[in-house]
């Protein structure tokens, strides 16, 4: 693994259950990012990752490619079908109609979380950004405290991405409120 994945795997074993991190990476790490958060999900951990700025599917290829198992991750997909329009036949890719279904993301988050039998559960949230433009700051607000802090009830562990390079005080502000700790990565 390459330097940023094995320093972001690293902060993933460092969390709790009932955690919740904001993880601020540069859009020049995005990849590995997501290599050191995926390859989490082979150590007994179920992962739910929520997708709202690159399709479910093209994050599966981009982690074939580099050897990242993505079988056991459960994908939240909620760009595709806005725009592509296409309908996914995997299993393990859920889709939302457009990343504005904030309900529906809570939902299926809790969903997959009951489907989990006891296990220990990482929801990631690709990106905060990206859920933003499209909902209002408030309304995001609302999204977020409600769904960390259900799932922290319930003893999930909570990653929430953001993109250095297209956070907006208001992002940040979300971020400070619902986060424990906050840790970041690349654009220097």
């Amino acid at each position: 693994m390459n330097d940023i994945a094995t320093q972001v795997a690293a902060e993933i074993e460092k969390l709790e259950p009932s955690t919740s991190t904001s993880l601020e990476i540069g859009a020049d790490v995005y990849f590995d990012a997501i290599k050191g958060m995926l390859n989490h999900s082979s150590r007994g951990v179920d992962v739910i990752y929520v997708a709202s700025t690159v399709p479910a599917k093209a994050i599966i290829s981009a982690m074939d490619l580099i050897g990242v198992d993505t079988g056991g991750v459960k994908f939240i997909d909620c760009i595709s079908n806005m725009m592509t329009g296409q309908q996914s036949r995997e299993e393990n890719i859920i889709l939302i109609e457009s990343p504005t279904m904030l309900e529906n993301i809570m939902l299926k988050v809790e969903f997959l979380r009951r489907k989990s039998n006891g296990r220990n559960v990482l929801v990631i949230l690709d990106s905060i950004n990206t859920l933003h433009i499209h909902n209002d700051w408030k309304i995001m607000g609302e999204f977020l405290h409600i769904l960390v802090n259900s799932l922290r009830s319930r003893g999930a562990m909570i990653l929430m991405l953001s993109i250095k390079e297209q956070q907006t005080q208001e992002v940040s502000t979300l971020l400070g409120l619902v986060s424990d700790k906050l840790v970041r990565f690349g654009g220097e």
